[in-house]
């Protein structure tokens, strides 16, 4: 099969496009034939040997959309089944074959093609976790949401609305009619100084949810925005815990992406509620490309693979 794939952990150059055996199904496997594959932040931070244990070579991808081409017994799946899930931290989706372990996988959902679904994996399931799980966060409320224009953001903003809370969007002048067109009430550029100030104002004196995704000196800030006694979730990959006072609540987490979180998305997705923003479609052959875009770390919405199609 043709893959990406890295010999060393050296950053995004080590990627190119190689031949590598077709993968054996074990137990509690399937293997799936893929279609789309998401490119993330996640994928950057393993190339540059971020995660310890690898094995090499490596092939990147951590959610991927496709066809069943063979299950193990036991795992509910049918060859021929259209399904989308993690792969993470074995990797592995930047290939014509994958194999995934049958309780990370779901059905796709009914409205959404390959490049939709494999975009929705992580981001959409690191959104839904940290709002719905951990961060609690109930109608009415109000979220204030980090690089909300970002793979992660996008869905935060949609499913934040979907639960009827009132979300807020905190990204770049260019992004704001973008997000506002996902149900963001109001959006605020990260560069203004009083930026903080006018979210405070906006919500009579601090919203009840910070969903942090940008990490630094924005996530420092943004957590002037929340009202005393509320709460704050840091995705884990943005840096070192803050430093929490007020009565603030919060923890960095990262999200496990398994069957129930997966089919949550899908009921949102076929809800008409969640759908999936795709920044640019890329080839295999693109990979490094990719990766490069979702480094620079100024990418709407999701980077996706399109893999044997």
């Amino acid at each position: 099969m043709r893959a990406a794939l890295a010999a060393e952990l050296n950053g995004i150059d080590c990627v190119s496009l190689g031949e590598r055996p077709d993968p054996s199904l074990a137990e509690a496997q399937v293997l799936v034939r893929v279609r789309g594959a998401g490119v993330g932040p996640w994928d950057v931070g393993f190339l540059g040997g971020g995660f310890p244990g690898v094995a090499l070579p490596f092939v990147p991808g951590q959610e991927i959309a496709g066809v069943v081409e063979a299950a193990a017994d036991g795992t509910g799946f049918r060859p021929g089944e259209r399904v989308y899930g993690s792969l993470f931290p074995a990797g592995g989706g930047f290939a014509e074959l994958a194999l995934a372990a049958a309780e990370r996988l779901a059905p796709m959902p009914a409205r959404a093609g390959f490049h939709e679904a494999a975009g929705l994996v992580i981001g959409a399931g690191t959104a839904h976790e940290g709002l719905v799980d951990r961060g609690r966060l109930q109608a009415g409320e109000t979220v204030l949401i980090t690089a909300a224009a970002g793979g992660v953001g996008s869905a935060a903003v949609q499913i934040a609305a979907a639960i009827g809370a009132r979300p807020l969007a905190v990204a770049s002048q260019d992004n704001h009619d973008y997000l506002r067109s996902l149900g963001a009430s109001e959006v605020f550029d990260y560069h203004d100084a009083d930026w903080v100030q006018r979210v405070r104002a906006a919500t009579s004196g601090g919203v009840d949810l910070l969903f942090d995704g940008a990490g630094g000196q924005t996530r420092d800030q943004a957590i002037g925005a929340v009202r005393d006694g509320g709460r704050a979730m840091f995705i884990v990959l943005q840096g070192p815990p803050a430093q929490l006072e007020r009565g603030i609540t919060g923890e960095p987490f990262a999200a496990r992406v398994a069957r129930p979180r997966l089919e949550a998305l899908s009921h949102l997705v076929d809800a008409g509620r969640l759908r999936a923003q795709i920044g640019a479609v890329l080839p295999l052959e693109q990979a490094r490309e990719a990766l490069n875009r979702v480094a620079g770390r100024h990418t709407r919405g999701k980077i996706v693979l399109d893999i044997g199609q």
